[in-house]
């Protein structure tokens, strides 16, 4: 007895077919900077944390650059 497929079924394995030849990044992590970049960033958060603890709040890092994301290669 032949297993019969549906043609909803068909679609969605005719779509993952063309998916798999898409090159997808695997993992996404920070970019590398340099270490005198690193260590000014972490001196101005280090600054901002430590007046935050004495006042009792969470630190607000404003206009502090973010961690950009790369993907894997």
């Amino acid at each position: 007895m032949k297993a019969r497929l549906s043609a909803t079924t068909l679609k969605r394995l005719e779509a993952l077919e063309q998916q798999r030849g898409q090159n997808r990044p695997a993992a996404m992590f920070p970019r590398l900077v340099q270490v005198d970049e690193w260590g000014a960033l972490a001196s101005q958060m280090q600054w901002i944390l430590k007046t935050n603890v004495v006042k009792d709040e969470a630190p607000d890092y404003g206009d502090l650059p973010k961690l950009e994301l790369v993907a894997s290669r």
